[in-house]
This record gives structure tokens, sequence and C-alpha cells, in this order.
């Protein structure tokens, strides 16, 4: 999807100015990453400002700051906010903005045993949180509308869409009445969302926490990762 030239420009002056107005030297913003949100690191300052530019995200960023500091306070291994920096929303582009500490990045992968390790204490960590977290069925339904829009599904002949809808709506019938509302979740534990550090693994985005089943974060998971986990639903997590 080819980026939107206004608004990455207007996302990077809300980095810039919010950074720079919380006391942040920035000389050479850098674009990090430009997809739900916008990444700028605040260069050369070692911090990193995420910059929610649409409605529906703005609402995530609160959340997911309002989880780190808990988290960060807990000394969980994860990207931590800036200390004493709420979200900011600023005001000439409406976009909201919230500032992180900047991971240093080291090449390595990580070994299913410390993944494991990694992954289970960060749950314990959500354990104890306090912030009001979502359901997950809240992204079921957000894909299911997504399902409905025509144009977003543009790329499937219409028969492909109805049988897709079909499909997802009979795997939908099969989990409402089924209690999975089990715990705390870091809600989407895939590659990209962990950094491997000279101190080890840090987790990062947390915008969609929520409440749900353990396989729920398993799912992004190797089989031979899920398996240190005990009393997992394997067909629930799709292994």
């Amino acid at each position: 999807m080819p980026r939107d030239a206004s608004r990455v420009s207007r996302a990077l002056q809300a980095a810039v100015e919010v950074g720079t107005a919380c006391g942040i030297r920035v000389t050479e913003p850098a674009l990090l990453q430009e997809t739900n949100n916008t990444v700028v690191w605040l260069r050369p300052s070692p911090v990193v400002a995420k910059v929610a530019t649409r409605i529906d995200s703005k609402l995530g960023v609160r959340l997911e700051h309002a989880i780190g500091s808990e988290l960060a306070t807990l000394g969980a291994d994860i990207a931590v906010p800036v200390p004493g920096l709420e979200p900011v929303e600023h005001l000439p582009t409406g976009f909201v903005v919230t500032l992180w500490q900047r991971l240093e990045r080291v090449e390595a992968q990580a070994a299913d045993r410390s993944l494991s390790h990694s992954l289970a204490a960060l749950h314990a960590g959500l354990a104890r949180t306090r912030t009001t977290l979502p359901s997950f069925r809240a992204e079921l339904m957000r894909a299911r509308l997504a399902l409905d829009d025509d144009i977003f599904m543009a790329a499937l002949e219409p028969a492909d869409r109805s049988f897709l809808r079909a499909v997802y709506d009979a795997g939908l019938a099969e989990l409402a009445g089924v209690d999975l509302d089990r715990q705390r979740l870091h809600g989407e534990t895939h590659d990209g969302n962990r950094v491997f550090t000279a101190q080890g693994i840090r987790w990062i985005d947390f915008e969609s926490c929520c409440v749900g089943p353990l396989e729920w974060d398993l799912a992004f998971q190797s089989a031979e990762v899920t398996a240190t986990f005990s009393d997992v639903d394997r067909e629930l997590c799709g292994a």
C-alpha cells in the first residue's frame, strides 16, 4: 500500500514538535515504520515516537502506553515508555504521540526455551497489571467487519468472499458459547513484536493487549514453544 505522503509528513511534524516540547533533542528524525501508526526515531536522542494518525488507533496507543507504564514499573522485559511523559495530543494535526526509550537491536535468534521463558514472564507481568483490557473477541469482530468490506476484499472473487465469510462465521459460532476470557494477553506475539537486545528479548507493541485464552498468544508461536506451556488446547491453538 503506498504511503500517504501528507500524513507521514504531518506525523513527522507531530513527533518532532512533541518530542522537542518534552525536552528531547531532535536534529535528524528518522522514519522507522509506517503501518497502523507512524514510528519515528528522534535522533540523536535514544527516543522513539509512536504517532497515532488514524482515529481508530488513538485509543490503542493510549492503552499501549498505560500497559507499558505498568509493566515498566514491574520491571518487565519490554520497550519502556519515557518516564514521566503521558500521551500527548498534538493540536495542529490532531494526532496522538507517545514516547518510548529506543531499544538497540542485535542480530540474534531466540532459542525455543528462551522464547518460552520470555513469553511466560511477560504473561506473569501482564497478570499484575490493572488497566482495563478488551476481550480478544473484539479483534474477531474487527476481522469480521473487514470481511464484509467488498472494497477491502476486492482481490477475491464474489464466490470466494462468500465462502470465506461462511467459514469464518462457522468458526465464530463454535466459540460463541465457550468461556475463553481467561487471562491478560499481549495479543500479537509475532516475530515483529519482539526485539533482540544485548540484554535479551524485549517485547513491544501492546496496542492489541486483551483478555482471552492463552492459545490466542500461542497461535503465533512454533509447536516447540507451544509444547512448553501446560494445559494448552492444541486444537484451539491450530497446532
